[in-house]
C-alpha cells in the first residue's frame, strides 16, 4: 500500500513543480518594472571617471556632474524609446539640469542623434562599455534618476519620460526635496 501511494507522489511530482514555477513567474509578471525600487535609492551615484561624450578629450568623474538637483538620463541612439522621449528632455531641460548618460552605444551613432535631435543635456557621460550603469543598477534604456543637491539618489524611472509620467512620479519627489 505504501509503495503505491509513494508511486503516486513521485508520478505526480512534476506537475507540482511546474505549478510552482508557474506561480512564481506570474506573481514576478505582475510587478511593474518601473516600480522596482533601485538599491542605490539614499545612496550617492557611484564613483565614475568616463569620458565625455562631446569632449572625448575630458575626462568625467562626480566632481563634474552639477550642483542643486538634477536628472541622470539613460540613453542610447539604438533606443527607440529613448528617441520617443527626446522632445520632452528638451522641454525639461527648459527647467532642470539633466545629465546624459550614453548607453553601450557607438559615439558617432550618439553624437548623430543629438545634433540632430537637439541636446538637452548639460553634459554626457559616454558609457560605451556600461560600466557606470552597471554600477547604477539600470535595467536598461530609457532610465532617469533624481539627484538631490548632495549628489544622493533619491528616485529611478524606467521608461520613457512624458508630461504625465513627469506629473505622476517626479514631480511629488520633486516637493519632497525642496520641503527638506
Amino acid at each position: 500500500m505504501q509503495h503505491s501511494n509513494m508511486k503516486r507522489l513521485l508520478l505526480f511530482s512534476p506537475l507540482f513543480v511546474i505549478l510552482a514555477v508557474c506561480l512564481l513567474l506570474f506573481i514576478g509578471l505582475q510587478q511593474d518594472p518601473k516600480k522596482i525600487v533601485s538599491a542605490l535609492i539614499g545612496k550617492p551615484i557611484p564613483e565614475f571617471y568616463q569620458t565625455n561624450l562631446l569632449k572625448t578629450e575630458q575626462v568625467l568623474t562626480n566632481k563634474d556632474l552639477p550642483h542643486g538637483t538634477f536628472l541622470l538620463n539613460v540613453w542610447g541612439s539604438w533606443c527607440s524609446y529613448c528617441k520617443q522621449e527626446h522632445p520632452f528632455l528638451m522641454e525639461l531641460a527648459k527647467s532642470i539640469k539633466i545629465v546624459g548618460l550614453n548607453y553601450r552605444d557607438r559615439a558617432p551613432h550618439a553624437v548623430a542623434m543629438l545634433t540632430q535631435m537637439g541636446n538637452p543635456f548639460i553634459l554626457t557621460i559616454n558609457d560605451s562599455k556600461g560600466e557606470l550603469a552597471l554600477s547604477l543598477g539600470v535595467d536598461g534604456a530609457p532610465e532617469t534618476y533624481l539627484i538631490d543637491q548632495y549628489g544622493i539618489v533619491r528616485y529611478r524611472y524606467s521608461g520613457p519620460l512624458n508630461p504625465q509620467v513627469w506629473q505622476q512620479w517626479f514631480v511629488p519627489e520633486l516637493h519632497k526635496l525642496e520641503a527638506k
